[in-house]
């Protein structure tokens, strides 16, 4: 009987003082270097890549032949339904306050 019955207990040792927080453990890693605060255009930043081809690397684009008479629509009209419906909504509150006014008055 050399060995003890069950394998020693991991955990809290008795005399054992455990490492201050913030403290290098003993024999692991080196402490992280204290990191500066940089704003924009002091550090050079590797360039990105370029998923889009730029206009110069496309190829020239090629329209339907055949139609020489033909002339694209006209553009559509400006959407100007809320324009008309904020100056109704406008000029009923006035009125309504001028007639409220007028009433209380």
């Amino acid at each position: 009987m050399s060995q003890p019955p069950y394998p020693p207990v991991a955990g809290p040792q008795v005399g054992y003082v455990p490492p201050a927080p913030g403290a290098p453990a003993p024999g692991g890693p080196a402490p992280a270097a204290p990191t500066q605060v940089v704003f924009p255009g002091q550090v050079q930043l590797p360039p990105q890549p370029q998923y889009a081809p730029t206009p110069a690397q496309q190829q020239p684009q090629s329209f339907a032949t055949g139609f020489p008479q033909y002339r694209s629509p006209a553009p559509s009209p400006k959407n100007r339904t809320g324009l008309i419906v904020g100056i109704i909504v406008c000029l009923v509150v006035i009125a309504g306050a001028v007639i409220g006014f007028l009433l209380i008055g």
